[in-house]
């Protein structure tokens, strides 16, 4: 059931892929749309020929009518009071883009935490003000746009609440897919260089992006057998900022080197 007020009708884009998403997942998230006390709108986009999420949501955000736009991804659910919670927020605040995340967050904390990681998962909590923000999902970008988004969009001010939606994590979800350690380097070069140019409250934040990325190309070249590879990006992790992490991963793969490259290959 859902308040009629046409002030405060929310547009909810939802991209849908079959490949990546069951149908029930996608009732799922309808449902829980339904569930909200203020009027929505539901723009599900469909994506059957996998032109990727930044397309799918720029579609969906041409074809809102509506002052506010709310994201949600096809296998993620809304908590019940999750929009009129937001709305509440950002008219006490006047912000024009609101998210998961504690209330107390600056716009400084904001990006820092956007940029290690702890809001890693933010997409289907996000509310936009489309009076005050008039931002596109950057499409050259295949990981992060999200965070882009954001990033831009919170000029217009930003505001948090908590809990607002559950993520559905499932075998054939984008997020569970192996990543590939090249693509990966290259679209966080990418995104850093983009949030460089169009966000320069941003830079200094952008060191701790480098020093996550370059612990995780580690991660996942270690994960593929690549030892001496893993262990120059971990210390290049290091040489930004020393953590425990990296320290712990540059010797693991010294000693998966020294046992698996050295040792055992000498005997082949």
């Amino acid at each position: 059931m859902s308040s009629s007020n046409p002030d405060r009708t929310v547009s909810v884009v939802v991209p849908y892929s079959p490949e990546h998403t069951p149908e029930r997942m996608l009732e799922e998230a309808k449902r829980s749309v339904e569930r909200q006390a203020v009027s929505t709108e539901m723009i599900v986009v469909e994506d059957y020929e996998q032109r990727g999420p930044a397309v799918v949501r720029n579609i969906g955000l041409e074809r809102a009518e509506t002052r506010y736009v709310a994201f949600l991804d096809a296998d993620d659910r809304w908590a019940p009071d999750k929009l009129e919670r937001q709305l509440t927020r950002m008219e006490r605040t006047g912000a024009g883009l609101c998210l998961d995340g504690d209330p107390s967050m600056s716009r400084d904390d904001f990006f820092y935490e956007l940029f290690i990681g702890d809001l890693n998962e933010i997409m289907s909590s996000i509310v936009l003000d489309t009076e005050q923000v008039d931002v596109r999902f950057e499409e050259d970008l295949g990981r992060w746009e999200d965070h882009l988004f954001a990033l831009e969009a919170s000029e217009a001010g930003v505001c948090f609440s908590r809990e607002t939606f559950t993520v559905g994590y499932h075998e054939t979800s984008m997020s569970a897919d192996r990543i590939d350690p090249t693509h990966y380097l290259t679209e966080g070069k990418k995104y850093v260089s983009y949030v460089a140019d169009r966000i320069p409250e941003a830079r200094p934040f952008t060191y701790v992006f480098y020093r996550q990325m370059y612990f995780a190309m580690g991660y996942y070249l270690h994960r593929d057998g690549e030892y001496r590879r893993a262990m120059s990006y971990f210390v290049r992790s290091l040489r930004i900022g020393v953590s425990p992490p990296p320290i712990v991963g540059l010797f693991g793969s010294i000693a998966y080197y020294i046992v698996f490259d050295v040792l055992l290959g000498a005997r082949r």
